[in-house]
């Protein structure tokens, strides 16, 4: 297996593409950067991720996500980002081999990415969407999560236009058809018809892609196998939300059925925001299919998330409502990420749910705040937490723009590793920095990165409380004249950016001048109160003053190898 690679003239300011996490706090409790886009490319926005799926075996957990959104389609380079201990630590970098950015020959782009486990050979598999050029769908491959191959190409046709893949593996060692892999994607000069690829040796070759026997077309699908090798398809149908199965190891795949019907609410704010359905499997096999629908809210003037089941991918339950709000609340909630602890079994299952949310959904963009929730459910959905915040209020213009809308992700992913934690990826933006505070404007630096949360970690709790007391004190000892700053979090992992404020002072209107007053070598604070972490564990004393006062904080940069 190769290293991931990243030629140095992509890179922003990092020298190298693999780092190490530990425990963070950034911005709500439990919560942790894993990621953060490396390249600095034209056309790309920079510094921006997106759209995360996450896939876990055991006490590893992996993934996957684009880097570098451009506007109208993909990413310089897929991410990663791997914990083999539970989510407690984290390692990150970039896909070799999918793009020019990364040792690539032909695309400027990719897009569309997933994650699975194939049991029977040991190996992590990435799809992802080269945009440009022939359609073709990659796998990348890796023995341990961390050192990926270059693309094997599962599937390519001149001409066509592919969107939307997704990939599973048949862990079940009961399966008759344990260690297969499949492919799901659409075709969309064909109407969208879906079609369907499988792998027998690990995914180190492909089948010729088939459709379902009544050729249906739809989008955003995500196969799972029931432990019985039957392979279970839910996608988006045209107004419905539907399913079909294979029973033979995929060599010939059912008509579809109707799961449901669907009805969506246009989500305010120009924020990009599809109604593609997330699922997830316990230990019984039954299938949890979430989605965001308008159904339960009066005239359908928000939205809720709605979950379905199933035992056998053919006949599946009413829509249930998430009742993360009242019905008659103000509240618009979208984009879920569902997962199941797929070693929990009725009627105690485990889920974990993902999703964004407007606390005042009738917003427009100037007025509109993002705010990522997650609840999670410990009898099947029968009862669910309390919801809880695991972003700050986000304002639609620090996102990436694109031809669809800004985005944070057309889908998210939540998984649970053996210890019974739920490891929920999903992406977090704060202002960016420069002539104006809109992503993707002349001479601006987004900043949206990846993030997950660990609710139940023991070791994380204690690191989590120990930084949320560095963050008490820091903030309850401001300096005599009033400026003060305010950083994300005062206890960060080398290499981290992040950006600085500084608030309070009587001198309003005042310019800031930034400076690191001690520290070790390689840490710097830009003029606008960028910080972005040495490669070395110390710590950096921070000064911010505007002529008549000054501010002073202590930050600590660790590592974990």
């Amino acid at each position: 297996m190769t290293p991931p690679l990243v030629r140095k003239c992509q890179v922003a300011t990092l020298a190298v593409t693999l780092m190490f996490f530990g425990a963070t706090h950034v911005w709500a409790g439990s919560t942790v950067e894993i990621s953060t886009d490396p390249f600095d490319n034209p056309g790309s926005q920079h510094m921006t991720e997106v759209e995360p799926h996450v896939f876990s075996f055991g006490s590893t957990v992996v993934a996957a996500f684009q880097q570098g959104r451009y506007h109208d389609g993909g990413c310089s380079d897929i991410g990663f980002a791997t914990s083999l201990d539970n989510g407690v630590n984290w390692q990150h970098g970039s896909l070799p081999g999918l793009t020019i950015f990364v040792g690539g020959d032909r695309y400027l782009s990719v897009s569309d990415t997933a994650v699975a486990h194939n049991a029977a050979f040991g190996l992590w598999l990435i799809e992802s969407l080269p945009v440009g050029g022939d359609a073709a769908i990659f796998v990348s491959r890796s023995a341990d999560g961390l050192n990926w191959d270059f693309p094997i190409t599962a599937a390519s046709e001149g001409g066509a236009f592919f969107d939307k893949p997704w990939i599973t593996c048949d862990n079940n060692e009961s399966s008759p058809f344990f260690g297969n892999c499949y492919i799901e994607w659409d075709s969309v000069f064909e109407g969208l018809q879906i079609l369907m690829i499988t792998s027998t040796d690990g995914g180190a070759s492909w089948s010729d892609p088939i459709g379902t026997q009544d050729a249906a077309g739809g989008l955003g699908g995500q196969p799972l196998v029931l432990p019985s090798g039957r392979v279970v398809v839910p996608y988006r149908g045209f107004g419905d939300v539907r399913s079909f199965i294979s029973d033979d190891g995929g060599a010939s795949w059912s008509p579809s059925v109707e799961v449901s019907s669907s009805s969506e609410h246009e989500v305010a704010g120009g924020l990009r925001s599809p109604s593609l359905p997330s699922a997830a499997i316990d230990g019984d096999g039954t299938i949890y299919l979430a989605w965001h629908d308008c159904s339960f809210r009066p005239s359908c003037r928000a939205n809720d998330v709605v979950i379905s089941t199933s035992s056998d991918g053919l006949s599946w339950s009413s829509p249930a409502r998430v009742p993360i709000e009242d019905p008659s609340g103000p509240g618009d909630y979208f984009l879920p990420g569902l997962g199941a602890d797929r070693n929990t079994f009725a009627p105690g299952v485990s889920l974990a749910l993902v999703y964004y949310h407007y606390p005042q959904g009738n917003c427009s963009q100037a007025t509109c705040q993002l705010i990522g929730g997650f609840v999670t459910s410990s009898d099947g959905g029968q009862t669910w937490s309390a919801p809880i915040d695991v972003t700050s209020p986000m304002a639609i213009d620090w996102l990436p723009d694109t031809s669809s809308g800004r985005m944070v992700g057309d889908y998210f992913g939540a998984d649970f590793t053996d210890d019974g934690v739920p490891h929920p990826i999903f992406a977090g933006a704060a202002e960016p920095i420069g002539p104006s505070p809109v992503c993707g404007a002349s001479g601006v630096t987004c900043f949206e990165s990846m993030f997950s949360t660990s609710v139940g970690s023991a070791e994380r709790r204690r690191a989590e409380v120990a930084t949320a007391d560095d963050a008490r004190r820091a903030e309850e000892t401001p300096e005599p004249n009033g400026l003060r700053i305010v950083a994300p979090s005062y206890s960060v992992n080398i290499g981290t950016v992040m950006q600085l404020r500084a608030n309070g002072s009587s001198n309003q209107g005042a310019p800031i001048s930034w400076s690191i007053e001690e520290g070790g070598a390689g840490g710097t604070v830009s003029e606008m109160g960028l910080y972005r972490a040495p490669f070395y564990p110390g710590v950096d004393h921070i000064v911010a003053t505007n002529g008549l006062e000054r501010a002073r904080i202590e930050l600590r940069v660790f590592t974990v190898r």
